[in-house]
């Protein structure tokens, strides 16, 4: 779904945003980009929306190279769901939800819009309040929202920047549950490591604008990786009863 190789990007001020990553998206699989603040983690995702400019490698979505898409085109297989998305609050729910379905106005029927909707609203659980006001919702439903609004757009690829913010840890491991349920190619920013292996089946640790390392959760979330860059020792051990790898973080003494 995505390939990315020996990637450069600038800011549109001109600073540079990326300085070298290197790695590949499946269809249907989830990565989850890791890395301390500052160290290029929504930089990445902004260079593969191409609001960074490619000054080095390429970047490939389904064979095209990203800078040969159209906006349109972009819009179609990519969608995202940042920080700091300003939601205006008179819209309903729905309403909102429904500017997922922009890029496909004029190649869907009224029918197949509606239905798109009404999935992401309800794979979110927001369906029976979408016709609230968005300014009505707490912070998790708005953070839901901005996710359904993403479903509705039926992306090939589904860009995240710290998609669990304003939720609790329940509704965290669920939300992040849905999205790998999904089986839409995804890169998430992840801020919380507890949350990392569940969701990710590959990891790119970020540090210093570059990729550093991308491999499996098991290979990242180790004491190689995580503790120069984070300070942090981690700990491994089988959950009992789920029989998967368990992850405890602690500061390195």
């Amino acid at each position: 779904m995505l390939e990315v190789k020996q990637l450069g990007t600038r800011s549109p001020q001109g600073w540079k945003a990326l300085i070298d990553a290197t790695f590949e998206v499946a269809d249907g699989t989830c990565l989850a980009v890791i890395g301390t603040n500052g160290s290029g983690k929504s930089s990445l995702l902004k260079s593969i929306t191409g609001e960074y400019g490619i000054v080095q490698g390429e970047l490939l979505i389904s064979g095209c190279q990203l800078r040969e898409l159209s906006p349109q085109q972009k819009a179609k297989l990519i969608a995202v769901v940042a920080q700091n998305d300003y939601v205006d609050p008179r819209l309903t729910v729905r309403e909102y939800v429904s500017l997922g379905r922009v890029p496909h106005a004029f190649c869907c029927s009224q029918g197949a819009h509606l239905a798109a909707v009404d999935n992401a609203l309800n794979d979110v659980k927001l369906l029976e309040k979408s016709n609230r006001k968005m300014g009505s919702l707490s912070g998790g439903e708005q953070q839901r929202a901005n996710i359904a609004r993403a479903f509705a757009q039926q992306p090939q690829l589904l860009l995240l920047d710290e998609p669990t913010n304003h939720l609790d840890p329940l509704a965290r491991l669920e939300l992040l549950a849905l999205i790998k349920r999904k089986g839409v190619a995804c890169i998430a920013v992840l801020h919380d490591l507890q949350l990392v292996a569940p969701f990710a089946d590959k990891v790119v640790l970020m540090d210093n604008q570059r990729a550093v390392k991308c491999g499996s959760p098991e290979e990242i979330l180790s004491n190689q990786y995580i503790t120069p860059i984070f300070g942090l020792n981690v700990l491994t051990f089988q959950h009992p009863h789920l029989n998967n790898a368990v992850h405890h973080f602690e500061a390195a003494s």
